[in-house]
């Protein structure tokens, strides 16, 4: 699944000059709103913060527990391409949500899409709690998740930045992005046990439950209202051509991505590895512990020279899925490609973050994300049916020389 902590920063206008045409004065800046709503002085841990953090915990904890929900299809008698097509409506839908959301949150403030999204994933829960047979239905419960997501981290995301004082949004960043990344690998894992021990009647009511406790936090939240937007401003010809590297970048972030959090439990099972709890574990903790050292390597280098080495280390462990017989390469991979996560991900960040355009950063990370979701669906549908073609150790071969290739055109742009 896409990294989050990007979104944070999409919610950041820019000053922008007086409307001169109309006699009206300049908007404020999103630093003066979030001062504004935080007065100086004020902590950044305050109530509404706190519940914000844990409201995220509980829905993405929720969300990655399935991970585990190709398995369930395979069960149920589902095919690769039918695991990847299933899998892959959570990113159409969260592509076709995500560069509409902004404005309406904007618009109706952020608490109705909070709740928006804690209630659809509560009422998918539900459903796939009843659910014994693959049909239809299991397309829409996981678009509608994906609907779910585009809502809630939009709402949620732009409530943090509200909430935290300029000077601290970079702390706002990380703790966020953390109570996100650890369910990485808490939702699989536990969700794993219970699947062994109880079946998958037991994963979908922890997830119920999980999407009940994110509806109730989100309810108890206070939310501030926005004290103004900014007017949007078009992208010209230079944008594109100086975007493309950050959106290359982020298309295959997302596309290893999906290979890892769609098929790997299904191809752990075929290849005789017998959990894959551990790789969810060694990969989330490296991409929380190298997360803080990757931005602070990309603001010393320049942005390409991390990126670039973290893209070829995503095709690495990518390649090294084809070899996969035992836990210990596993857990190996799930070192190099936590570690490759951990750094390509700020330094792409900050990548997008310089090259977006004062007046449009919203728009400009929101095709970012965007970007990292189109990688995903295209992983998720285009992999399944590969691995039917060709079966699953040559689909990894090849779209890890796809990686390969692909960070030698990233390299080339400038």
């Amino acid at each position: 699944m896409p990294d989050l902590t990007a979104a944070l920063a999409c919610v950041r206008p820019d000053d922008g000059p007086p409307d001169a045409s109309h006699g009206r004065p300049a908007r404020a800046t999103g630093d003066e709103v979030a001062d504004a709503m935080s007065p100086p002085g004020r902590s950044l841990y305050t109530k509404p913060f706190i519940l914000a953090a844990v409201a995220n915990f509980l829905f993405f904890a929720n969300l990655n527990a399935y991970t585990l929900l190709p398995l369930y299809i395979q069960q149920l008698g589902g095919r690769e391409g039918q695991i990847g097509t299933i899998m892959a409506m959570y990113s159409v839908a969260a592509i076709l949500c995500q560069l509409g959301i902004g404005p309406l949150v904007d618009r109706f403030g952020r608490k109705p899409f909070i709740v928006l999204g804690a209630a659809l994933v509560t009422a998918v829960s539900t459903a796939f709690l009843f659910s014994a047979e693959l049909g239809w239905h299991f397309y829409l419960l996981r678009f509608l998740q994906g609907v779910a997501f585009a809502g809630f981290t939009t709402s949620n995301l732009t409530l943090l930045a509200d909430l935290a004082p300029a000077s601290r949004r970079a702390e706002a960043v990380g703790v966020f992005g953390v109570s996100g990344l650890v369910t990485i690998a808490l939702a699989p894992a536990i969700g794993e046990g219970l699947v062994r021990a109880s079946g998958f009647r037991m994963l979908f009511a922890e997830t119920l439950l999980l999407g009940i406790g994110t509806l109730a936090v989100c309810l108890a939240t206070e939310v501030p209202r926005p004290m103004a937007v900014e007017s949007p401003r078009p992208l010209g010809a230079g944008f594109w051509q100086g975007f493309t590297p950050v959106l290359l970048s982020s298309f295959q972030f997302g596309l290893a991505n999906s290979v890892v959090f769609v098929f790997l439990p299904p191809f752990a099972r075929y290849a005789g590895v017998p959990r894959v709890g551990p790789f969810y574990i060694v990969y989330s903790v490296m991409a929380v512990a190298v997360r803080f050292l990757g931005g602070r390597l990309a603001d010393r280098l320049e942005r390409r020279q991390v990126i670039l080495p973290s893209l070829i280390g995503l095709a690495v462990g990518i390649l090294l899925f084809s070899t996969l017989r035992s836990t210990w390469m596993l857990v190996l991979i799930a070192f190099i490609n936590g570690t490759a996560h951990g750094f390509v991900f700020p330094a792409t960040s900050a990548m997008a973050f310089d090259r977006a355009p004062r007046g449009a950063r919203g728009r400009a990370l929101a095709m970012f994300n965007t970007a990292a979701l189109a990688g995903t669906t295209t992983g998720a549908v285009g992999f399944g049916w590969l691995a039917e073609l060709v079966g699953y150790r040559a689909g990894f071969v090849i779209l890890g020389l796809v990686l390969v290739v692909g960070s030698g055109v990233f390299w080339r742009k400038r």
